[in-house]
């Protein structure tokens, strides 16, 4: 997890990247945390990207990355290349 504070703002950012085998419970665990609450999900196809601000100034934003094998390296190299 990444942790950053910009000189311009005083909003500090921080960054989770949710990992693991297909069929893990990434996504479920992801809506959990955020709604607190069970939904039915299909399997993540590339990544989903959320954001949640607090009331303290602090963004989190949350990386769901997909699991299957053939996207699991593929995505990271493209995705963390960027940012």
């Amino acid at each position: 997890m990444g942790l950053h504070h910009t000189k311009d703002s005083r909003v500090k950012q921080g960054n989770i990247l949710i990992l693991g085998l297909d069929f893990a419970g990434k996504s479920t665990l992801w809506y959990r945390l955020k709604c607190n609450d069970h939904f039915l999900t299909i399997p993540t196809i590339g990544f989903n990207v959320d954001m949640i601000e607090t009331q303290k100034d602090f963004t989190l934003t949350f990386w769901d990355v997909g699991g299957q094998q053939k996207m699991r390296q593929a995505e990271l190299d493209e995705s963390f290349s960027v940012s």
